[in-house]
């Protein structure tokens, strides 16, 4: 009796881990296809030979960045959009690591959760997202901040609004 129970059990947590699995994978498979095909894209139309990191940004149109490698180490960054590609070497733009304590010096005591390239109004920009951490109420704050990809300038900060 206690091992048809303890079959039963696996059985059900197997298929239960099993559709949980599909169900993740064709829920973001549409992303990974925009994913690889912007990949396929860059090698194909760029110098790009290595992909490290690939990521979305959307602003008023939604671009795939590719950070990377050419065939001699380089580092390049690729923006690949419904209709347009454009690439840039990293040494071209502040690097991340200079990118993040911009952000730290505006907010003290903001927690960086993300920062990506992008492309806002034609101009390329760092997209910095982050929260702080209200005292007061104990309450998290998020907001993105967009710098100049080249000298690191700040350009805006949205806050999202808490409902």
């Amino acid at each position: 009796m206690k091992i048809r129970i303890a079959a039963a059990a696996v059985v059900i947590t197997s298929l239960l881990l099993f559709f949980s699995i599909r169900f993740v994978n064709s829920v973001q498979e549409d992303e990974w296809k925009i994913q690889r095909t912007a990949v396929l894209t860059a090698y194909e139309k760029t110098i790009l030979t290595k992909v490290n990191k690939v990521e979305r940004f959307v602003g008023e149109k939604p671009y795939t960045v590719i950070q990377g490698e050419d065939k001699i180490g380089h580092k390049m960054i690729v923006w690949v959009g419904e209709d347009s590609l454009h690439t840039q070497m990293a040494s071209e733009g502040l690097a991340v690591e200079n990118v993040e304590p911009l952000v730290l010096a505006r907010q003290p005591g903001a927690e960086v959760l993300r920062s990506t390239p992008g492309i806002l109004n034609g101009m390329f920009v760092w997209e910095v997202f982050y929260n702080v951490s209200s005292e007061e109420s104990g309450d998290d704050r998020y907001y993105y901040d967009y710098y100049n990809f080249k000298d690191g300038s700040h350009i805006d900060t949205y806050r999202l609004s808490i409902q």
